[in-house]
């Protein structure tokens, strides 16, 4: 017989004695009752970003497990802690002690519970934390009580940095602030984590009628109303970015303090203008990070012209350390200081220029609205068509054609418009509203028609006569303007105001977070 034949017999031999065995072995036999063991469904590596835990409770018996219940004893963890986050059910804490219910278990079946979540605290120092101990017990049909457990080791991972940014605000309700005012940043860093990094930043914001005044040579700058401006009016730098000169680590626990309270002096101060909103409460905010994180656009920044912020901040000498990871936590890297404002007055005014058209034409109305100042503030302004006419709407982006349903139309007799933002004084260089409205003469036009400007808040207003003035619209030759009928879009209007949108859009997107926007509306 050949090799391979003999190689072949025996194998054939060696799977019938496995089948032989096999056929005499008889299952185990079912443990008698409820037979409950419980494990868990994930390693004990915990961070401070937290780990949610589950259980697999088994009942490995011939009869049903009711009234079963879980427990897990996290008093004897060092650095962790124990939480049930509140969309789950079933479960619930008490002190440091999980307690989780299941109301049958089948024979031969297993329930999956999700039952906690551990954390490790900031700056836990990572390695062991100690044992969590688990118990599983439940009732067989004759009441006869079994119970089971399962312990679960937990260590602690390197979570990273986790950067906090901190400031007080700026004097008190008591001490408002205004134009000329200087006042320091009494921003702060702090390392929470359980890890050094030495590349991070800080960000100054602060809203229109402030401004930064330090301009270090290596931090970036933006202004959203550059160019010259008055003498006392100030419009930014609005904000200010700075990042940390290499190896100037903030170790776990690090606090780095950039004003020292007892004289006043801070690395960044904030000067205030005549252009002041006031009186009301408004702030600005204080933000830090990693530098890899910093999503800052560069485009429209500038660097100072005054010292280093490198040497600056180096004065402060932290504690330096080895090590640099990404930020385990980026949720409490923004921080508002609040100020309060004096009380201060705009100057909004209006023109409107007289056309004269004829019977059944649309014609073009230009006006315009401006702050003359020297307080930034915020307006809306309504058209009243004399009668006769009716306002038509151009699809322009600050009136609102609405009917009282709340549905879109094309004519009104009646129609307020508005930026809804922010309104600089002229001093910043924006010079307000420049466009047309669309007038339809259905009838000879009356004397009654308006325009007026609603500032907000109107007792703010330093000169109310010139708020308002007649939207003046004649036939046949009356009129000063020569009004045209209107066929296409407003050229005017796109042109006159276009650079406008842009400007406002720049102010809206850096107040959006810490200023309300507000429609005035009669």
């Amino acid at each position: 017989m050949s090799s391979l034949k003999i190689r072949l017999a025996a194998g054939a031999a060696a799977l019938a004695v496995a089948a032989s065995v096999g056929a005499s072995i008889s299952s185990p036999a079912l443990a008698a009752g409820p037979q409950l063991e419980m494990s868990y469904d994930t390693a004990g590596n915990v961070d401070t970003s937290g780990r949610l835990v589950g259980v697999y409770a088994n009942n490995n018996g011939d009869q049903p497990a009711s009234d079963v219940t879980l427990t897990f004893d996290a008093s004897g963890l060092t650095g962790v802690k124990i939480s049930v986050p509140d969309w789950l059910e079933g479960c619930a804490l008490d002190g440091e002690v999980v307690t989780c219910k299941v109301p049958v278990i089948e024979a031969q079946s297993t329930a999956s519970v999700t039952a906690f979540e551990l954390t490790s605290e900031n700056q836990s120092k990572p390695g062991a934390a100690g044992t969590l101990k688990g118990t599983i017990s439940g009732f067989a049909p004759d009441g006869t009580e079994n119970t089971g457990n399962a312990d679960l080791d937990i260590v602690i991972d390197e979570s990273g940095p986790d950067l906090m940014a901190l400031s007080d605000d700026i004097g008190s309700k008591d001490e408002p602030v205004g134009g000329g005012d200087v006042r320091p940043v009494a921003a702060a860093i702090y390392n929470d984590g359980d890890s050094a990094t030495d590349e991070w930043y800080i960000q100054i914001s602060v809203p229109t009628g402030a401004g930064i005044v330090e301009q270090y040579s290596d931090c970036d700058y933006q202004d959203w109303w550059p160019g010259e401006h008055p003498a006392g009016y100030v419009y930014g730098p609005s904000v200010v970015t700075c990042a940390a000169p290499p190896g100037l680590e903030l170790a776990p626990g690090d606090l780095l303090v950039f004003a020292d309270a007892e004289t006043d002096e801070s690395l960044f101060h904030v000067a205030f203008g005549k252009n002041l909103r006031g009186p009301e409460e408004d702030g600005g905010s204080v933000q830090v990070g990693l530098v890899d994180d910093l999503r800052a656009s560069k485009k429209s920044a500038r660097k100072g012209s005054g010292e280093s912020f490198a040497d600056a901040v180096a004065k402060l000498k932290p504690t330096a350390r080895a090590a640099s990871r990404r930020e385990m936590n980026t949720d409490n890297n923004w921080a508002e200081f609040k100020f309060w404002t004096k009380p201060n007055k705009y100057d909004f005014a209006v023109t409107a220029q007289a056309v004269d058209g004829n019977v059944g034409d649309t014609v073009e109305v230009p006006y315009t609205v401006i702050n003359n100042g020297p307080s930034d503030g915020g307006a809306s302004w309504t058209f009243k068509a004399p009668t006769g006419t009716v306002l038509v709407s151009d699809g322009g982006p600050w009136c609102r054609f609405f009917d009282e349903n709340g549905d879109r139309v094309n004519e009104l007799p009646e129609v307020t418009c508005s930026t809804e933002g922010e309104w600089p004084s002229k001093a910043s260089g924006y010079q307000g509203v420049k466009g047309t409205v669309k007038v339809r003469i259905n009838a000879t036009p009356g004397d009654d028609g308006t325009l007026r400007v609603h500032p907000y808040p109107e007792d703010r207003e330093a000169d109310p006569a010139n708020n308002e003035v007649k939207l003046a619209i004649t036939t046949g030759g009356g009129g000063g303007g020569g009004g045209l009928p209107v066929t296409g879009a407003n050229a005017t209007l796109i042109g006159g105001i276009g650079g406008g949108v842009v400007v406002i859009g720049a102010v809206l997107f850096l107040v959006a977070r810490r200023r309300r926007v507000v429609t005035v509306s009669e």
